[in-house]
């Protein structure tokens, strides 16, 4: 299974968005994708409709030995070829919880292993933080022999973003070094964005386009499809198919298969 991993400790960039309709996208392609909804806020369950999972069995849980259960009852099928690890509201807990484990920054890469021979592809949404949490995330889309894996990277056409992206990259340094682990950038999704907004957008572009690494691997603009699928609990791919938006994730996910 490989395993991709949406971060930005950035609220508000797309992550979740990003999460579900490259996920869609990829289920478009034939792969057995698995949507994990990793962030506390809950936004990807939401989005998607899924009820949260019962209290007693849940993915905080599990991660911390709470619960002794088999994790595939957690999972929702949201469509025939894509899933959903749903959260809870005890995921608020989860931070805490993990600073009192051992080897916390492994836990939720040991929950995928379970998943490895049912799915193709896992996507996580990542909390909007520098915590645990999200270096949880970062190790399980770490490098494997034979996978592809690594992270997905929305950000803002703002001027905060490239900060927010400093930091990132910082903490996954020193996480990769501490770990003696190697985590791979697919790649920077500008979203969001409006090129009516002007200057701004278009500096911003040009600066994370001007990186070099990690590199531009695709751009989703605002688009009112998007904000009408998440009305209606669905990807935009199947919302409206034809659609400008829809094209981009497809693009975005044959950049991914490729990597």
């Amino acid at each position: 299974m490989d395993i991709y991993a949406m971060t930005n400790q950035k609220g508000g960039v797309g992550k979740t968005a990003t999460t579900i309709n490259l996920g869609a996208a990829l289920a478009e392609f034939g792969r057995r994708t698995l949507l994990v909804d990793w962030d506390p806020q809950g936004h990807l369950t939401e989005a998607l409709g899924i009820p949260e999972s019962p209290d007693g069995r849940t993915m905080k849980g599990w991660v911390l030995g709470e619960w002794k259960g088999d994790p595939h009852e957690l999972v929702v099928p949201y469509r025939e070829q894509l899933h959903v690890l749903p959260t809870n509201m005890d995921m608020f807990l989860l931070d805490k919880g993990l600073y009192a484990s051992q080897a916390r920054e492994m836990r939720l890469a040991r929950l995928l292993e379970e998943f490895e021979d049912d799915y193709d592809a896992c996507l996580i949404d990542a909390p909007p933080s520098l915590g645990i949490g999200t270096e949880c995330a970062l190790m399980a889309a770490r490098r494997r022999p034979g996978r592809r894996a690594g992270l997905v990277v929305p950000v803002e056409a703002e001027d905060s973003s490239i900060r927010a992206l400093r930091l990132l990259l910082r903490q996954l340094a020193i996480l990769c070094d501490t770990m003696r682990e190697q985590v791979d950038i697919v790649g920077l999704v500008p979203s969001r964005f409006d090129m009516r907004d002007g200057e701004i957008v278009t500096s911003m572009l040009d600066a994370f386009r001007g990186l070099g690494e990690p590199p531009v691997i695709a751009e989703i603009r605002k688009r009112t499809d998007i904000r009408k699928a998440w009305r209606e609990k669905k990807p935009v791919l199947e919302y409206a198919p034809k659609s400008e938006a829809s094209e981009w994730f497809r693009d975005l996910a044959k950049v991914v298969l490729a990597a």
